[in-house]
């Protein structure tokens, strides 16, 4: 498939070029929100990146694409694959509240309104309401939380109770069930639902409180079992290989506090050279970059805070580690000189950057480090499996699995034990031995 940004009738588009079953050219025309004279070029560009990332766009599953531009704000395709605009038909048939149909922020007046509506007893969609309680709560939440939301609220829960005209008041446990066949059978995951349902009690929680429902008929409903994750791993043949692949490339370091460390991609991104000890050979994990949309804008995230407050640690360097960060250092210098007045100096304080000074991005680390492993002819795992590799080599040692947990930064040891530490099937073999030294002796006479 081929990604391009094109303009058509002043408006920002992505065309995704690809040949169906039958090997015909087809196109998928996707706005981008922005228009050419506002000069959002740059934005755009971002877009299209975003949307050629693997696995982000599917033409032959809709709800995997409608999934990506949810997250990035952006139109959804109906069943036609055509854009659902604002004022269209298609959109009216969702049943999106009309007077919210942008998923734009709500005046004061327009929220006050609303809770007056409600305090005097009208009826009221479901969906209309999940956008009232969207924009009282918005400003509480995380700027990372909150484009997804959005999403939930605009582009999922609201449209799919609309639809149904589905009230506040006549909400039943029923109906939240039904949402949550629906969407199964749509493929979402049972984890994703369970998300669903967080938002559904929140909303309905705050309305309780204020006395527009007489319960939370949320708690009423049957929760979505929880799937237990069981991601892959490499073992220490396939992670030397990786080392080898990757040296020498802007994806070595990211691959190396991954494997050794356990780091997460936004914490390798965010790592500062201000959190280096070079004396003590220590590092503090303390800062974070993610990329999230923000107001429909695709940015990054700068955070001097860590995803818990068990993220937040110091662990050792090793002699590879502090000599691999030298060599960075260094390679940095040469760049600074070789680049002069163009090289960028916004990011100075991090410790991973590209060529130009530019700071290294999560998705850009994703997106890399799956190539490399096609490159390669390497099994394909996700970035985030050297995470898990990490705690089942360091499990495969006999390191506590207390221990294991303080190194990865985890707030609850269940989380260790279930998630991360895989048990290595070939360990089984130690198992037999052990058994068939007791079962297998020739019996005695």
């Amino acid at each position: 498939m081929n990604y391009n940004l094109r303009e058509k009738h002043d408006e920002w588009y992505c065309v995704v070029t690809f040949r169906d079953d039958a090997n015909k050219r087809k196109e998928r025309w996707i706005p981008l929100k922005l228009l050419v004279k506002d000069g959002k070029k740059k934005e755009a560009k971002v877009l299209v990146d975003a949307i050629s990332q693997p696995g982000a766009f599917d033409p032959n599953s809709l709800s995997v694409t409608n999934a990506t531009l949810s997250k990035l704000d952006l139109y959804l395709f109906d069943d036609n694959w055509r854009p659902m605009r604002t004022g269209r038909k298609e959109v009216t048939k969702l049943g999106r509240p009309k007077v919210f149909e942008d998923a734009k922020d709500l005046s004061s007046s327009e929220i006050s309104e609303g809770q007056m509506a409600l305090r005097k007893g009208k009826r009221m969609m479901f969906g209309d309401y999940l956008v009232i309680w969207f924009n009282i709560h918005k400003e509480s939440i995380a700027p990372s939380s909150v484009a997804a939301l959005r999403g939930q609220v605009f582009h999922i829960i609201g449209p799919w109770f609309n639809a149904q005209k589905i009230t506040l008041t006549g909400i039943q446990p029923e109906d939240i069930e039904a949402f949550y066949r629906e969407k199964q059978a749509d493929g979402v995951s049972n984890n994703t639902l369970r998300h669903y349902h967080g938002t559904i009690r929140s909303a309905l929680q705050y309305a309780f409180k204020r006395g527009y429902v007489i319960n939370n008929i949320a708690d009423r409903a049957e929760k979505p079992k929880k799937e237990i994750f069981k991601g892959s791993f490499y073992n220490d043949d396939e992670l030397r290989k990786l080392f080898l692949a990757a040296k020498g490339t802007n994806l070595e370091f990211a691959i190396h506090m991954a494997a050794y460390y356990g780091l997460r991609r936004e914490e390798v991104c965010g790592l500062k050279w201000s959190a280096v000890d070079f004396q003590y050979k220590t590092i503090t994990i303390k800062h974070t970059v993610s990329e999230v949309t923000v107001d429909g804008k695709f940015q990054l995230l700068l955070k001097d805070t860590t995803k818990n407050k068990s993220s937040f640690r110091t662990l050792p360097l090793s002699d590879s580690t502090i000599s691999l960060m030298l060599d960075m250092k260094e390679r940095q210098e040469k760049m600074q000189s070789l680049f002069g007045n163009r090289y960028d100096h916004d990011f100075d304080e991090y410790i991973y950057r590209l060529e130009n000074g530019d700071l290294i991005r999560p998705n850009w680390v994703t997106y890399s480090f799956r190539k490399l492993l096609d490159d390669n002819g390497m099994r394909r795992i996700r970035f985030h499996d050297l995470r898990h590799s990490c705690a089942t080599l360091l499990r495969h040692q006999g390191v506590p699995m207390e221990d294991i947990s303080k190194w990865l930064g985890h707030s609850n040891l269940l989380t260790t034990e279930q998630v991360y530490a895989h048990y290595d099937e070939s360990k089984k073999g130690s198992t037999l031995r052990a058994i068939s030294n007791i079962l297998d002796k020739p019996e005695m006479n």
